[in-house]
């Protein structure tokens, strides 16, 4: 399919469909990092061949590539030490007055906490960051294995039929054996087959961001537990630290009341270190051409205005109850930057604009790996990534 980007021509590539044997097979693997490499490029298939039914306008299957591949950064742990090292040294200040929790006269605390040093701090980080990166890679895996078989049974009934009509939508989902609990995943599929049958442009976007915006509120609302507990895991357990370091010395009743005293002291010192930790590392996502602050506002795209004229105005009713519920800025993007990730309706106000912002920047569908990438894949075998 020919479209143009800024004039240019921009042809979106043949790519083969998964079958639902591969979303299983891959669902199924033991390797959290290969796993996430293959969800990553199946998400990107999908969004391939979606995008060719739909001319302009992407789904949620291309922004899932984005965000699946931010979540790699955090499943491969070996990338971690470089990271935390650099995240640590930008955090002076904090690791300071953790390390010195000893002083302001308590010499007690001193004397048995003197062994608490920035290579203990590293360590808890670290370790903070491999129990993010367990929920991170089940959160990945629970969505794809839910959802993938129904992209590849919607897709591949799509290009065999001239038109889909609402109860071949709900011959998919029966034979899926979607549960009837789930309306938002009806009502993405639903609206994806309507905006695949629009011939009005205006009509196709407006459907297409409903159909995106159901379906990665039932995302968010499946992960809410991994996105709470990854983030929870930033709380730094300082009090075990000093509860380890004590353990040869003290009996564990006067270890524990030391240990407390102790977490006190740095409560704040601690919530601030992770949160540098969080947003360098979990609020950031990188997609072709720019790197987006999920705590800041969403931004306009270069050179243009923040939403496409398809989708500004909203004159659907259904996509306008829809952002009304789920973008609190009033669809004027202002105040959408979400500064509590774990809040389910924070985290959907930044995404509800980021979807309606970038719907039409066809660069998203960039491949996310070379050929060399996907033969490492292919092979069982870990890529190098740049």
């Amino acid at each position: 399919m020919s479209l143009e980007i800024d004039g240019a021509p921009y042809t979106t590539p043949f790519v083969a469909l998964p079958d639902e044997g591969e979303i299983a097979r891959i669902a199924g693997l033991d390797d959290p990092v290969l796993r996430n490499l293959w969800i990553t490029e199946c998400y990107a298939r999908f969004a391939h061949h979606l995008l060719d039914q739909l001319r302009t306008d992407q789904t949620w299957c291309t922004f899932a590539i984005w965000a699946s591949n931010t979540a790699g950064v955090s499943i491969r742990q070996e990338e971690l030490p470089h990271a935390v090292e650099h995240l640590l040294a930008d955090c002076d200040q904090e690791v300071d007055a953790i390390v010195e929790i000893g002083s302001d006269h308590h010499p007690a605390v001193d004397w048995l906490v003197g062994n608490l040093h920035r290579v203990h701090i590293d360590r808890l980080i670290r370790q903070a960051l491999g129990d993010v990166a367990d929920h991170i890679a089940h959160g990945n895996a629970l969505v794809f294995a839910e959802l993938g078989p129904l992209f590849v049974r919607f897709i591949d009934e799509i290009e065999r039929r001239d038109v889909v009509t609402a109860a071949d939508v709900d011959d998919i989902l029966r034979c899926a054996a979607i549960p009837t609990d789930l309306p938002l995943v009806r009502d993405a599929f639903h609206d994806y087959a309507r905006a695949i049958a629009a011939d009005d442009p205006t009509e196709r976007a407006q459907y297409v961001l409903a159909a995106n915006i159901a379906a990665v509120l039932h995302e968010q609302q499946r992960l809410q537990d991994d996105v709470a507990s990854a983030l929870d895991a930033g709380l730094v357990d300082v009090a075990a630290e000093v509860d380890r370091l004590c353990s040869r010395w003290l009996p564990s009743f006067v270890r524990s009341r030391v240990a407390e005293a102790a977490e006190q002291r740095v409560a704040r010192h601690v919530a601030r270190l992770w949160d540098h930790v969080a947003t360098c590392l979990l609020m950031t996502m990188d997609v072709p051409g720019e790197t987006l602050r999920l705590s800041r506002d969403v931004p306009p795209p270069a050179g243009g205005p923040l939403f496409p004229p398809a989708l500004d105005p909203i004159v659907s009713d259904e996509l306008a109850a829809l952002l009304t519920a789920w973008d609190p800025t009033g669809g004027t993007g202002v105040g959408s930057g979400a500064h509590d990730w774990a809040d389910l309706h924070v985290r959907m106000g930044f995404i509800v604009n980021l979807f309606r912002s970038r719907q039409q920047t066809l660069t998203l569908t960039t491949p996310p790996f070379t050929d060399e990438q996907l033969a490492h894949m292919a092979e069982g075998r870990r890529p190098p990534l740049d």
